[in-house]
C-alpha cells in the first residue's frame, strides 16, 4: 500500500441488523469510540438478516428491501469492512454466510461476534463466561439438571458457547443429555424451543439461555405455566443487554459487551488495513449476577472485592477500578473526561467521610452527585451500574464508620442517592420517548404540509429534509433511484451504478441540488464532494422504500446513540417520497395534456431547445438527452433496429484542471464534444450527462459495431489531439452497448450496463499504464 494511500483518513465500514436491537446499536457506539481514537471516518450500513424468515420478521413481506444496504459497500470508498456476522447471518447456513462475505468489495474484511475460516475475526470468550455462570448455579444454588436453549448451530458463538456448557458440565460431573438443548435463533421469539425444552424435562431446576434475547420468550412462557424464575427455577441469559436489568424479575446473565467487542475490533483497523496482523482477538465475559437464579439481590461482598473498595480508607487505586467499571471502554473517550472527574470527586468525597473528615458533610457530597446525574454520565453508564457502586460503597462504608449517628445519616445519604437515581432515570425513558414522538410528529407534519402547498412554493426534496437537524441529524442527503425500482425478494436485484443526489440538508441549511450536480456514483454515496468535510465523521444508510418499490438511499449524520432514530426517519420519509412520486406524476399527466394543447399553439421551440442543450458544449444536456434517446428507442418506426449507447468519459479532466486550469478544462471538454460529433452521424443523439462524462445514442442497423465505432473515435482523437498541440493528451475511455429497440426497454439499465464496459475499459487501463486520472 502507498504511503500516500495511508496519508488520509480511513474509511471504515461497518455492516449491522436493525439498529433497534440493543446488541447492534451498542456494536455502533463501541465502533465510534474507536475510529474517534484512531481519527478514522465510520460509515454505517444496518440491515437485518440473512436466511430463513423468523417468526419476527416473517409477517413483514418486504423487510428484505432493508437489505439493499448491504449492496453499497465499496472499495472506491472503503478501507475496511466490519461485518456483525454473528446477529446478520445467525439465521443462515455457512454456505450462505461464506456466499454474503465474498459478495463484498474484495478489501479487508473482519468479522465480529462469529468466526469464519479465512477471514479476521473478533469474538467473546464464552469459556469463562459459562465457567462462571456454571459454577454460580452449581456451587451456590446446588443446580443438578440444567437444561439449555442454545443458538443455532450456523452461528459460531453458539457453537462456542454449547461446547463450552457441556465442557464445563463434564468438569462437574453432571449430564447434558441431547434431551436437555433446543435450539433458537438468538431472537426473543423462543417460545416454541422453551415449551418443548420443559415439555421433554419435567424435572428441570435450571435453565440457561445462550443470549438474553432468547430468554425474553423464556419468560413468556414460564408465565404461562405458572413457573417464578428465581424461585421455582433458575435462569441464566448471555449478554447483559441492557432490557435484561427491567425484566421480571431481572435476569442474571453474563455481560459480554457488543461495544467492546467493536471498539476492540476498530482500534486495530490501521494493521488490518496494512495487513500486519493475522491474530483472533477474543473479549472477555464476566457474571452479572441479578434475581433470576434465585440470588437475593446483588452479591455486594463480590463487587466489593472486584472493584477494590474494600481498602478504600487505604488507597484510592480503587476509584480507578469503579470508573473502568462504570464506562468500560468508554473510559478513553475524551468525551467522558469531564464525567470521570465528576466520579473521582464524588468517591473521594465519600472515602473523607467515612474517614471521620469533620469538613465534609452530606451537604457537599450531595452537591456534587448531583453535579454527576446532571451530567451525560447516564450515555455511557447503565443505572444499574450506578445503583451497584452505591450499594458497595453503602455496605462497606457501613463497617469502616464507627460513629452511630455518623452511620445513620450515611445511610440516608445514600437513601437520598437511590431515590434521586430513579428520578433521573425515569426523567430520561421520558426524554427519550418524547424525542422520538417528536421526529414522528415533524416528518408527519412535514408530510402534510406538502399537499396544502401552493405548487409555485413546492420544492418538496428539501422540504423532506428541512427541519431534521431539530432532532439530532447534524448532516442528511437524499438519494434516488432513476428508472424502474421495483425489487422482488428473489436476490436478483442489482444496485444500480448511478444515484440522484436531490436534496441536501447541512450547515447551509436544506435546498435541492441543481439537476446538473445531482448523478452521483452509487460507489461514492459516502465520499463525493457533498459528502466529504475536514472533520471525521459517522454517517448512516438507510433504504427508502414502499412495498416492492425501492426509491433510494437516506444518509445522515447523527449521533450514533441516536442510530434508531433513524429507522423512524427512513419510514416517514420514504412515505413522503411515495406521495411525492403521485403527486409529480400527476403533474406530468396534466403538464403533457397542456403541452399538447400549447404545441398547436406555439411555433417558438428555441427556448424549450435550450433547456436541453449543455452551455459549453452545445450538446444536448442529461434533460436533452434521455428525452430524445426514449423517444427514438421507443419510436414504431425503430422497432427491432440494431442501435447502440456508447458511454464516454474523460481521462484526465482532474489532472487538466489541476495543472493546466480550468479554461484549458473547458477546452478539453469541448475537444471531446468534437471528436463525438466528428465520430457520429448528425442524426445520431449526443449528450453530456455532467462533469467528464457524454453518452450517444445510435441506430446502426448492423451487428458488432462496437470495435468499428471506437476505431474511429481512436482516430479522430488522434488528429483532433494533433490540431490541438497542447501539452497534454486529450482522450477518453468508452463503454459501448448494443441493442434493438423495444417499447418496454428501460434506458437506465442500458445505460448502467454501457457504463460497465466503460469501467471495464478504464480498469483495463490502470492495470497497463498504472493510472487513467
Amino acid at each position: 500500500m502507498s504511503g500516500d494511500h495511508m496519508k488520509k483518513r480511513l474509511n471504515v465500514g461497518l455492516l449491522i441488523d436493525d439498529p433497534n436491537n440493543n446488541f447492534s446499536a451498542q456494536a455502533a457506539m463501541g465502533a465510534e469510540l474507536a475510529c474517534r481514537t484512531i481519527d478514522a471516518n465510520l460509515f454505517i450500513y444496518p440491515g437485518h438478516y440473512i436466511g430463513k424468515a423468523d417468526n419476527k420478521f416473517g409477517a413483514r413481506e418486504y423487510e428484505y428491501q432493508y437489505n439493499s444496504v448491504f449492496a453499497l459497500p465499496s472499495a472506491k470508498s472503503l478501507d475496511i469492512i466490519y461485518v456483525l456476522l454473528g446477529i446478520i447471518g445467525s439465521r443462515a447456513d455457512m454456505t450462505m454466510q461464506k456466499e454474503f462475505l465474498d459478495k463484498l468489495p474484495d478489501i479487508p474484511k473482519v468479522i465480529l461476534f462469529s468466526d469464519i475460516e479465512g477471514y479476521e475475526s473478533v469474538t467473546f470468550n464464552n469459556y469463562s463466561g459459562f465457567r462462571s455462570v456454571m459454577e454460580h448455579l452449581i456451587v451456590k444454588h446446588n443446580a443438578k439438571k440444567i437444561g439449555y436453549v442454545s443458538g443455532p448451530l450456523s452461528n459460531v458463538d453458539a457453537v462456542e458457547r454449547l461446547d463450552a456448557l457441556r465442557k464445563v458440565m463434564d468438569e462437574a460431573g453432571l449430564p447434558l443429555t441431547d434431551e436437555q438443548i433446543v435450539y433458537g435463533d438468538f431472537t426473543e421469539y423462543s417460545q416454541d424451543v422453551v415449551n418443548e425444552l420443559l415439555d421433554r424435562n419435567s424435572d428441570l431446576d435450571s435453565i440457561v439461555f445462550a443470549n438474553d434475547n432468547m430468554a425474553i420468550g423464556g419468560y413468556e412462557v414460564f408465565k404461562s405455566r405458572g413457573i417464578m424464575p428465581g424461585r421455582d427455577i433458575h435462569v441464566v441469559g448471555f449478554d447483559d443487554d441492557s432490557f435484561s436489568v427491567t425484566m421480571d424479575p431481572p435476569l442474571t446473565t453474563v455481560e459480554a459487551s457488543s461495544a467492546d467487542l467493536t471498539y476492540q475490533a476498530v482500534l486495530n483497523a490501521p494493521q488490518y488495513v496494512m495487513q500486519n496482523t493475522g491474530a483472533n482477538v477474543e473479549v472477555e465475559t464476566y457474571l452479572v449476577q441479578r434475581s433470576s437464579c434465585g440470588c437475593d439481590g446483588l452479591d455486594v461482598d463480590h463487587l466489593i472485592d472486584r472493584l477494590g473498595i474494600g481498602s478504600m480508607t487505604v488507597s484510592d487505586d480503587f476509584i480507578e477500578s469503579v470508573k473502568n467499571y462504570l464506562f468500560g471502554i468508554f473510559e478513553e473517550d475524551y468525551l467522558v473526561t469531564a464525567l470521570k472527574d465528576r466520579v473521582s470527586s464524588f468517591l473521594t468525597l465519600v472515602v473523607s467521610y467515612v474517614q471521620g473528615d469533620t469538613d465534609v458533610d452530606r451537604t457537599r457530597i450531595r452537591s456534587e452527585f448531583k453535579k454527576l446525574l446532571e451530567s451525560d454520565v447516564m450515555l455511557y453508564t447503565y443505572a444499574e451500574r450506578l445503583y451497584n457502586v452505591f450499594e458497595s460503597l453503602e455496605a462497606q462504608g457501613l463497617k469502616l464508620i464507627d460513629d452511630f449517628d455518623r452511620k445513620v445519616e450515611y445511610v440516608s445519604m445514600f437513601a437520598e442517592f437511590y431515590r434521586l437515581l430513579s428520578y433521573r432515570n425515569s426523567a430520561l425513558t421520558q426524554q427519550n420517548k418524547s424525542k422520538a414522538d417528536r421526529v414522528t410528529r415533524l416528518l408527519n407534519r412535514q408530510n402534510n404540509d406538502f399537499f396544502i402547498m401552493r405548487e409555485e412554493n413546492r420544492d418538496p426534496y428539501r422540504h423532506v429534509l428541512s427541519g431534521l437537524d431539530s432532532v439530532g441529524v447534524t448532516r442528511c442527503f437524499l438519494y434516488l433511484f432513476q428508472g424502474n425500482t421495483k425489487t422482488v425478494n428473489d436476490g436478483s436485484w442489482k444496485c444500480p451504478n448511478t444515484m440522484l443526489l436531490k436534496s441536501i440538508n447541512d450547515r447551509d441549511g436544506a435546498r435541492t441540488l441543481p439537476e446538473e450536480q445531482q448523478l452521483i456514483r452509487t460507489e461514492k454515496l459516502f465520499t463525493n464532494e457533498f459528502t466529504e468535510c475536514e472533520e471525521r465523521r459517522t454517517a448512516v444508510a438507510a433504504p427508502l422504500f414502499m412495498g416492492e418499490d425501492l426509491y433510494g438511499m437516506l444518509l445522515c449524520e447523527l449521533p450514533v446513540h441516536e442510530i434508531a432514530n433513524l429507522s423512524v426517519i427512513s419510514r416517514q420519509i420514504s412515505v413522503s417520497i411515495k406521495s411525492i412520486a403521485l403527486v409529480e406524476e400527476q403533474e406530468r399527466v396534466k403538464r403533457e395534456l397542456q403541452d399538447s394543447l400549447e404545441q398547436f399553439m406555439r411555433d417558438n421551440t428555441r427556448l424549450n431547445e435550450a433547456a436541453k442543450t449543455d452551455d459549453l458544449t452545445r450538446l444536448y444536456n442529461r434533460r436533452g438527452f434521455l428525452e430524445y434517446a426514449r423517444k427514438a428507442i421507443i419510436d414504431p418506426e425503430n422497432r427491432g433496429k440494431k442501435a447502440l449507447i456508447c458511454y464516454a468519459d474523460m481521462d484526465n479532466l482532474k489532472m487538466v484542471n489541476d495543472m493546466y486550469g480550468h479554461d484549458d478544462g473547458d477546452f478539453a471538454l469541448r475537444l471531446i464534444a468534437k471528436i463525438l460529433n466528428d465520430a457520429f452521424r448528425t442524426t445520431d443523439i449526443i449528450g453530456r450527462l455532467g462533469g467528464d462524462e457524454f453518452v450517444v445514442f445510435a441506430i446502426v442497423e448492423v451487428d458488432h459495431y462496437e470495435a468499428k465505432i471506437k476505431e474511429r473515435i481512436a482516430e479522430i482523437t488522434d488528429k483532433r489531439n494533433e490540431e490541438a498541440a497542447k501539452p497534454y493528451r486529450i482522450e477518453m475511455s468508452t463503454g459501448v452497448y448494443e441493442f434493438e429497440c423495444a417499447e418496454d426497454i428501460d434506458i437506465y439499465e442500458i445505460l448502467d450496463l454501457a457504463d460497465e464496459k466503460l469501467y471495464q475499459e478504464k480498469n483495463e487501463k490502470k492495470a497497463k499504464n498504472g493510472s487513467y486520472r
